[in-house]
């Protein structure tokens, strides 16, 4: 190593004008000069640097909470009301901080990857919830590769306070850095209580019997959190440090696991239904359009919402069939509903998932897409987005589509809305283009984008004062495409759903202001949806209660008298007992076998399940059940 050193530093000389050589001896010698300082404050200052080295993790853990509750009277109160939490995340800290000195054999190092790690995750809270009103969770890491995507929605505001914490902890660490606590043992002797402290660390949220007996002793909430506001009111109780702690132990404890009787003859005993085939000629246009954020306001109780906004929107709903319809998200996580209407199957068997499409391990899933393609369709997918959002780009090229176009891909001239996203009168001229240029009867996917967050474009406006202009806009262009539509001579049906109501920011929430919490919240997981059509449907076995949101796709194949084979027909055979079976409206101990045994199968397990749609004709060859690796 010596001599390598030697060579590269021979290299150099000879290579390098000596101006630069001459910078870098400074450099050099300002480096030492620290080095040296810091060597002396090591042996000189061991009462100021035990202090600095130990206090450290109750230091971070205090400004970490006190940053995301920005007031020090609200930590404080925090404070009084909870000890137990405050000592229970001290204790983790320190964990932790003697994790990382072992490892490191470094005080300032360790006091560095712990204090950063803490403040990056206080500061994403605070943005997070400032922006949408919900919490950070450590399961939202799956999101970090769309981090650039995501700061675009996000209200990052940057305050005296954050600038005043984010100094103290940078002035702090620079003067641990400076006094250098000495910490210096030889990996034998470290190796062995670093180990120790692993497994203590992780064993405390990880290992249900530890977890349950230290949350218990520490008074933590460890109260089931079935959705937004229960998920809010958790963090009440614990803060952020325990609550990112406690809430991935809730989701360890919540993994998607094989069922006990999974195998290739269960799945085969699961499937009840008889196969349907076509019961008429027309093979109708399928589009079936999730809207951004659609929502319908005046269904809450108190808000007496008297607006025209939904004018358009009436219109095409007094010519269509009008469902209401459980979906599983609120005010983020748009891809749940997603899947559930490309795949006909519910998120909760997925142990309610926020990126469900990453649950997928089957090479190539069987899904509404690969049905209608079976069916003689053009299939195509539609978002007027950055295709690697979720992941979009990869993970649905998977489902078979044959065309997929995203904000860089549409064939019409763009406009944008005022907020920026490619506008919903653009995704009608898309979808006019390919009904027009498509010879195939067509299976078109499409997920708006215009009336996401943030609602703050229009000056001296409130948030929902903002999002109803963009409601007002979507219905207007619904309307123009239904009248398209109906022109056009070509047999279509159209689904219009909104994803879920939107999210709005923590301050001057309008959900807050309605006193909605978690026991009355159920009201904001419910949807209309319509189905339109431009010729006669047989609708007399239309649900007229509540259903969720997966049965829709299977639902449509039956209004249009196209086949539905055994795992469809399976699938909503299910609507009769388990209408609804969406996690905020059941108990954790109401399953369905049946779905979540298909839904398994179908997304992770060995697709045993995946079939080919009935053909139209009887002395059409019959296909069987196929595997996906056939």
């Amino acid at each position: 190593m010596t001599k390598l050193r030697a060579k590269a530093g021979a290299f150099f000389r000879a290579h390098t004008p000596e101006r630069v050589q001459s910078i870098f001896r400074r450099i050099r010698s300002r480096c030492a000069a620290v080095q040296r300082v810091r060597l002396r404050n090591q042996q000189e200052d061991r009462v100021l640097n035990a202090l600095l080295a130990w206090l450290f993790p109750p230091f971070i853990v205090c400004l970490a909470e006190l940053n995301q509750y920005v007031q020090l009277s609200s930590f404080l109160t925090f404070c009084q009301n909870r000890p137990s939490v405050l000592l229970f995340d001290v204790l983790m800290a320190y964990l932790l901080y003697t994790i990382l000195i072992l490892l490191t054999n470094r005080i300032w190092l360790a006091a560095a990857a712990e204090g950063l790690t803490y403040m990056i995750f206080s500061v994403v809270e605070l943005f997070k919830y400032s922006t949408n009103g919900n919490h950070f969770k450590l399961t939202d890491l799956t999101l970090a590769p769309n981090v650039k995507n995501l700061t675009s929605f996000a209200y990052i505001k940057i305050t005296v306070p954050l600038v005043m914490y984010v100094t103290i902890f940078f002035l702090v660490l620079a003067v641990i850095f400076y006094q250098n606590p000495a910490f210096t043992k030889p990996w034998r002797k470290r190796m062995i209580p670093a180990a120790g402290c692993v497994i203590a660390y992780f064993g405390v949220f990880c290992v249900p019997g530890i977890s349950q007996t230290v949350y218990g002793l520490f008074d933590v909430d460890t109260s089931a959190a079935e959705n937004a506001f229960s998920t809010n009111e958790k963090f009440s109780n614990n803060s952020m440090l325990a609550f990112l702690l406690e809430t991935t132990t809730e989701k360890l404890g919540n993994l998607l696991r094989e069922p006990e009787d999974y195998t290739e003859e269960a799945v085969s005993g699961a499937l009840t239904a008889e196969e349907i085939p076509a019961s008429g000629d027309v093979q109708p246009n399928v589009l079936v359009i999730m809207s951004e954020s659609f929502a319908d306001f005046r269904r809450l109780n108190g808000l007496n919402l008297q607006t025209d906004a939904y004018d358009a929107f009436d219109a095409v709903a007094a010519e269509s069939r009008v469902l209401n319809v459980a979906v599983p998200t609120f005010a983020s996580y748009t891809v749940r509903t997603e899947f559930e209407l490309i795949y006909g199957l519910p998120v909760r068997s997925l142990m309610d998932s926020i990126t469900p499409q990453k649950e997928i391990t089957v090479e190539y899933p069987s899904s509404m897409v690969s049905y209608y393609n079976a069916l003689g369709y053009e299939t195509a997918y539609v978002h007027p987005f950055v295709r690697t959002f979720y992941d979009r780009d990869s993970i649905y090229a998977r489902y078979g589509f044959d065309r997929m176009l995203f904000m860089e891909d549409l064939t019409v001239p763009v406009q944008e809305y005022g907020n920026g996203y490619i506008s919903d009168e653009t995704l009608t001229d898309q979808l006019i283009e390919l009904v027009k240029t498509t010879d195939a009867p067509l299976y078109i996917h499409t997920t708006t984008m215009q009336n996401h967050q943030p609602y703050s474009w229009i000056e001296g406006k409130t948030e929902l004062e903002v999002y109803l202009e963009g409601v007002r806009a979507s219905g207007a262009a619904l309307r123009r495409l239904t009248q398209a539509l109906a022109e056009s001579g070509e047999p279509t049906v159209l689904l219009f759903i909104g994803d879920h109501f939107p999210s709005m920011r923590a301050e001057g929430n309008i959900y807050n202001e309605l006193g909605i919490n978690s026991s009355n919240c159920a009201v904001l997981y419910e949807q209309p949806a319509l189905i339109w059509s431009n010729y006669a449907l047989n609708d007399a076995e239309l649900p007229q209660e509540t259903v969720s949101a997966f049965y829709l796709s299977p639902l449509i194949l039956k209004l249009t008298g196209q086949p539905v084979d055994r795992f469809y027909g399976t699938v909503l055979g299910q609507m009769q007992s388990n209408p609804v079976y969406t996690t905020i409206f059941l108990e954790p101990e109401e399953r369905s076998r049946t779905l979540d045994l298909l839904t398994y199968d179908r997304i992770t397990g060995e697709n045993y399940s995946g079939t080919r749609p009935v053909p139209k004709q009887e002395e059409a060859p019959f296909f069987p059940f196929f595997n996906s690796e056939e």
